[in-house]
């Protein structure tokens, strides 16, 4: 197989699967051979990432990413993307692995931010703890002349219980609850929120109502996966 493009995915698997559906939603070409050509890497044995930052006596999930980028390299796909916002903590550490191009997700979203949005002043961070104590999002934002609307504890308790008691241990879209936090944040004056959780990617992905403002980190990285993969097409 000659231009393709690699994923490394199972961060986890439910929000590496939407990002396929999500992918196949926007492309659908009329024949087989026009689909786009990648290799999937779910690699679901990959530690919690967010486990790990808050706690560096906890496994390491960065050296499982990176056996899966020496594979890749191997392979040779043009560029490989990480439909996982939290391990973007460690992308350079990630990056340094291979000569192969990696999208980084979080300098794309905020640069739609920047670009979409320029009247907005303050952007809620729906996200996981891991990303919230990494400041991946926090800093750049901050460093485009964002105020970050970050939750409290009660705030960050329900996003934890949806994320990871409803989605990752249950496979539910318990959409009250979303629609609560969502709610919450502009109640404390987000004029957008940003979903940095690729699991709250996939309740985006399933919401018919989409009532609240949002820019979604996983749908960012997704257009500017399909941009490149039709360049490879061409």
């Amino acid at each position: 197989m000659k231009k393709f493009f690699g994923i490394l995915g199972g961060m986890g698997t439910l929000a590496t699967t939407n990002f396929l559906v999500e992918m196949n939603k926007r492309h659908f070409p009329e024949n087989d051979q026009d689909y786009f050509n990648y290799i999937l890497m779910n690699h679901a044995d990959i530690p919690d990432r967010t486990e790990y930052i808050l706690d560096p006596t906890k496994p390491n999930p960065v050296e499982a990413v990176i056996e899966d980028v020496h594979m890749l390299n191997i392979l040779q796909p043009e560029f490989i993307i990480m439909p996982c916002n939290t391990i973007h903590y460690f992308f350079d550490d990630i990056q340094k692995e291979t000569d192969i191009p990696i999208l980084n997700m979080i300098d794309l979203t905020v640069d739609y931010i920047a670009e979409h949005y320029e009247g907005a002043k303050k952007v809620g961070l729906f996200a996981t703890e891991g990303t919230h104590q990494s400041r991946i999002y926090e800093n750049r934002l901050v460093e485009k002349g964002y105020q970050v609307v970050l939750p409290d504890r009660e705030l960050q308790d329900k996003i934890n219980k949806m994320i990871y008691y409803y989605i990752k241990e249950r496979s539910h879209l318990f959409f009250p609850l979303y629609y609560e936090i969502l709610e919450d944040f502009k109640n404390c004056g987000a004029d957008i929120v940003l979903l940095g959780c690729t699991e709250v990617s996939l309740m985006n992905s399933e919401d018919e109502e989409q009532r609240y403002p949002i820019v979604d980190a996983e749908k960012v990285l997704l257009d500017k996966t399909i941009a490149l993969a039709k360049e490879l097409k061409a």
